[in-house]
């Protein structure tokens, strides 16, 4: 495994790895794992980046660590929600990689009243808009619909975005020479339509999730505004809350 990757990407990549060879049947459920001092002379990869997989695969239940016995497999595939860990901006990144983006529809569009997915004033300009059918890496599960929108003078052309190897407010930020400056999201519960449970595969008229994240660059300008809906059952937000001194 190549150590000189992105950090955000390390664990990712490792985490996938070890998954599929669990659901291979290298590791069978119920059996001890490898340690992490084993894991890292295998991979040739450090400490950190062993922590991170291994907590990755326990967020998603196929990994548990009882006492006496070390870390054990549970199962042989993801069996819980999609966790996102939240502790800085990387974690955003996470996510894209941990992810992957069916699109199935992009073209302009004009919003009313200034307002998307509860941020309000925004500029008044044409959006670029990507939508499509959102899921996980691990096992190609539909996660959530999603929706993106970009102002017009800052889209990304559209052959980058079916290329599938970056984010796509990296893409955005790289095209303009911009530096992401801070992610403002607001959780809101809501239902799930019948057209987007039958998407999702879920029952329609049941609980979901609206997570709505706006994207500020470092002139103050709002590049990127992303909608993603889920089935409630299918996410979780883990954050770290630390006081301040």
């Amino acid at each position: 495994m190549n150590d000189l990757a992105a950090p955000s990407s390390r664990h990712r990549e490792l985490a996938g790895r070890l998954s599929d060879e669990i659901r291979a049947g290298r590791f069978p459920v119920g059996s001890r794992f490898p340690t992490e001092t084993e894991l890292q002379s295998r991979f040739g990869v450090g400490r950190h980046t062993v922590r991170e997989a291994l907590k990755l695969l326990a967020e998603q239940g196929m990994l548990g660590r009882r006492r006496k016995t070390g870390t054990v497999v549970l199962a042989d595939r993801p069996v819980a929600p999609y966790v996102h860990s939240l502790r800085d901006l990387r974690g955003l990144l996470d996510f894209a990689q941990s992810t992957r983006l069916d699109i199935r529809h992009e073209g302009f569009v004009t919003v009313a009243g200034g307002t998307i997915g509860g941020f309000a004033d925004l500029a008044d300009t044409r959006w670029f808009r990507i939508a499509g059918l959102r899921s996980t890496r691990a096992d190609g599960e539909p996660l959530c619909w999603s929706e993106i929108l970009v102002p017009e003078d800052l889209a990304p052309a559209r052959p980058t975005l079916h290329q599938g190897r970056d984010s796509i407010y990296e893409v955005v930020l790289e095209r303009n020479g911009l530096k992401l400056d801070y992610v403002e999201q607001e959780i809101a519960a809501c239902g799930l339509s019948r057209h987007y449970a039958a998407l999702l595969g879920a029952g329609a008229e049941s609980a979901a999730l609206q997570v709505a994240r706006r994207y500020v660059a470092h002139t103050g300008a709002t590049f990127e505004i992303s909608v993603n809906l889920y089935p409630a059952s299918r996410y979780s937000v883990r954050s770290v809350i630390r006081q301040r001194v």
